[in-house]
């Protein structure tokens, strides 16, 4: 006789194999209203005054829409095209989040041991124990960015990610862990550390092979300012980089070395990758079912919850439409990405430039919202 969890994964699967069914082909509402999709683009386009943007969106795997506008280098007039990379700043969580999710499927690391199983140098912190699944989800109590990002820092490169740890590691935690939701890039880079000892090689090459080769992503990669990478956006602001505040002027975004944030925030990638990406989490295929299921499982401790697991915040129970969705943003850049499951289809929005009023993350939360909704997901710019 089955267990009930068997039968209950058993309907599960039955229900979204049903759902698939019922689904439109191939994206066709998004064809349908291309027009209004590509207006509703173009505004916040023109209202931000961004210097480039692109959009992509996917369904079943493929890719049924696009959109480039403006310029991945002003002065020189090279326009934004499907090959263009930008960065993608914290949406750099979800690929360590899926690494993660690989090596734990794997049998190669155990979310719940201590964080010293794997870094040893990382000293144990009163008030208990910082676990892989802790971190993951933001529950760990490890800071966040103060006023160490300086010019020195900005110009300083991270060989290895390791080397990161001597900028936090010898703080004092912000909160015993489990005790509440703190949003740390921190943490995720001593997740990068855990990945290379556990997986026994580098950290971007183990993502490079276990993400971004099998679901051949061949635009993406991490982020080397000292080199020069092909289809490279530059950056753009309407704010200063350093204060955050706002102006009327556009001014180009030094060349900034990003390393020091190597597993959190320093890769770059196209839209189109940007959204086959987000396709490997529509459902279980990329990762097996209980990793699938678990990623969308938002955490709990006894003291606290958090909306975000592996990279991606994570719908609350009964949320309708469904959806993950991940964004970042760096100085120059804007990034946001947006999965629903039950309507197979995937939103991905990148801007090389902080544009005006882009505080609200319009660009990066309302659009894809948008694009989604015209794309057949009902409700999803409702939410």
């Amino acid at each position: 006789m089955r267990s009930a969890r068997t039968k209950a994964a058993a309907l599960f699967l039955l229900a979204s194999s049903a759902a698939m069914r019922a689904l439109p082909a191939d994206g066709a509402p998004c064809q349908a209203n291309a027009a209004s999709i590509r207006e509703a683009i173009g505004r916040v386009h023109e209202k931000q005054k961004n210097v480039g943007l692109a959009v992509a969106v996917a369904s079943r795997g493929k890719t049924v829409f696009t959109e480039y506008l403006g310029f991945a280098d002003l002065e020189h007039r090279v326009p934004v095209t499907a090959e263009t990379a930008f960065g993608v700043a914290s949406v750099t969580k979800a690929f360590t989040g899926a690494a993660l999710l690989k090596l734990w499927e794997a049998g190669a690391i155990d979310f719940d041991a201590p964080i010293q199983r794997y870094v040893p140098s990382f000293p144990v912190k009163p008030g208990g124990a910082v676990t892989v699944r802790l971190l993951a989800a933001h529950l760990a109590g490890v800071r966040h960015w103060k006023a160490e990002r300086t010019p020195e820092l900005y110009a300083t490169h991270f060989d290895d990610v390791e080397e990161i740890l001597r900028l936090f590691q010898n703080d004092p935690l912000e909160a015993e862990p489990g005790a509440k939701y703190a949003y740390s890039s921190y943490g995720y880079d001593l997740l990068g550390v855990a990945i290379q000892r556990a997986a026994g090689k580098p950290y971007a090459a183990y993502v490079d092979d276990a993400v971004v080769k099998p679901l051949a992503l061949g635009a993406t990669r991490f982020d080397d300012v000292r080199r020069v990478l092909p289809h490279r956006a530059r950056r753009y602001s309407f704010y200063d980089p350093v204060t955050y505040k706002e102006g009327s002027v556009l001014f180009r975004v030094p060349d900034w070395d990003y390393s020091h944030n190597m597993a959190a925030g320093n890769m770059v990638s196209t839209a189109e990758d940007l959204a086959r990406f987000g396709s490997a989490f529509v459902r279980p295929g990329f990762l097996e079912q209980r990793s699938w299921r678990l990623l969308q499982t938002r955490p709990k401790t006894e003291k606290a919850e958090s909306p975000m697991n592996f990279g991606w915040f994570v719908p609350k129970a009964g949320d309708a439409p469904r959806d993950l969705h991940t964004g970042g943003s760096n100085a120059g850049l804007q990034a946001g990405l947006f999965v629903y499951p039950d309507s197979d289809i995937v939103v991905a929005v990148l801007s090389n430039t902080w544009g005006i009023g882009s505080r609200s993350a319009e660009m990066v939360d309302a659009l894809p919202r948008r694009v989604a909704s015209l794309c057949g997901v009902s409700g999803a710019d409702a939410r």
